[in-house]
């Protein structure tokens, strides 16, 4: 990978056109004093270069798989679709300087991390049982466990250790419970709304850009005429 970055004091901003770096979080939050989110949550990370996916799955493991092997299992891939749809620039990663950031320990992971992306995640709250999209620019959640930069040379996993992972995953409390189906359904639609929404926004933005272009243009070319008939 041939990353563009741009440097902080901070942070190292990376973009990558030729890969997605996306995640899906689900965090379950409740009424605390001191605490917007609950010990439980939920997540699903995504690393795409070319052929090669690399997955985390909270509570399993991860892998790393031909994107053809992603694409074959109806779980994953709806994971992915989700990730998808909520990151809000799938080409970008950010690294926290680990000597000089001021990056708070998220409370997610069993180790400190420092390779975030942007994404809006999905928060359920217990108070009232409904779902919605957070895309709060004041809480990162997904963080890499690996450099997300590595990916490129790391091995395949092995079939053998690929059906454990899979034999570990299907014990989620959504598939023992029958609830993948609804879930997914409530899910999806609330990620098409939001992939919707922002598109909307791009598109807007766009338009006024053009505006903003084709009426400068025209005033450029409004004093140039008024110019030559001066003379």
């Amino acid at each position: 990978m041939n990353s563009k970055v741009i440097t902080s004091s901070k942070r190292a901003y990376h973009t990558e056109a030729n890969a997605d770096f996306t995640g899906y979080f689900e965090g379950m939050t409740y009424e605390h004093p001191t605490q917007q989110y609950g010990a439980i949550f939920d997540y699903h990370l995504f690393i795409r270069y070319e052929d090669k996916v690399y997955m985390e799955v909270k509570g399993v493991g991860e892998v790393v798989i031909p994107f053809a092997e992603l694409q074959k299992n109806k779980y994953w891939k709806h994971y992915y679709d989700l990730s998808l749809m909520l990151s809000n620039d799938a080409n970008a990663v950010v690294q926290e300087l680990k000597h000089s950031s001021d990056y708070d320990d998220v409370q997610i992971y069993d180790e400190p991390r420092f390779w975030s992306i942007d994404t809006a995640f999905i928060e359920y709250s217990v108070k009232t049982e409904t779902s919605r999209i957070n895309n709060s620019n004041v809480q990162t959640v997904c963080y890499y466990k690996i450099n997300p930069f590595d990916l490129e040379k790391m091995d395949y996993t092995t079939p053998e250790d690929l059906k454990t992972f899979l034999r570990i995953y299907m014990t989620r409390n959504e598939f023992r419970n029958k609830v993948f189906e609804k879930k997914s359904g409530i899910y999806n639609s609330l990620a098409i709304d939001y992939a919707l929404r922002k598109a909307e926004k791009e598109f807007e933005a766009i338009t006024e850009d053009n505006q903003r272009y084709y009426a400068e243009a025209s005033a450029e070319v409004s004093a140039e005429v008024s110019a030559t008939l001066a003379t």
